[in-house]
């Protein structure tokens, strides 16, 4: 039951997430609140089956640019769902990955405003011998 809320979490954040994108550029263009909700539900189950294999796959294109393959992987991601969802089109492959950048930062937000997420932090120890104790 926690799985399937967590899901439901993840689609509605995504769905916020593609609507507020698509404020922001001209480039992506969502034809109503069924194309969002299935783009939405689209890009959330690619984002837990395909992308964790693409990014398997391209992994050494991942380390040898330093983590900047990543963002096209994005993008190719949202291309995909584009061709999968009526009603939701992309203009052009650089724009899908501005898109997916914006996408990405804003479902980042939105996870850790609703726990999905957390923000770690590091706790460092002082290793060695502590003084004050001899």
């Amino acid at each position: 039951m926690a799985t399937l809320f967590r899901f439901l979490l993840l689609w509605a954040s995504t769905c916020l997430a593609l609507w507020i994108t698509d404020g922001i550029f001209d480039a992506l263009a969502i034809e109503g609140l069924e194309s969002l909700l299935m783009a939405g539900f689209v890009l959330a189950v690619l984002n837990l089956t395909v992308k964790p294999l693409l990014m398997l796959i391209t992994l050494p294109i991942a380390i040898l640019t330093l983590g900047l393959a990543i963002p096209l992987i994005n993008g190719l991601v949202l291309m995909a769902t584009a061709a999968i969802v009526p009603g939701f089109t992309l203009s052009g492959f650089w724009m899908a990955v501005g898109c997916a950048l914006v996408v990405s930062v804003v479902s980042l937000l939105i996870s850790i405003a609703t726990g999905l997420s957390r923000i770690r932090t590091i706790t460092v120890v002082r290793g060695g011998r502590d003084d004050d104790r001899y």
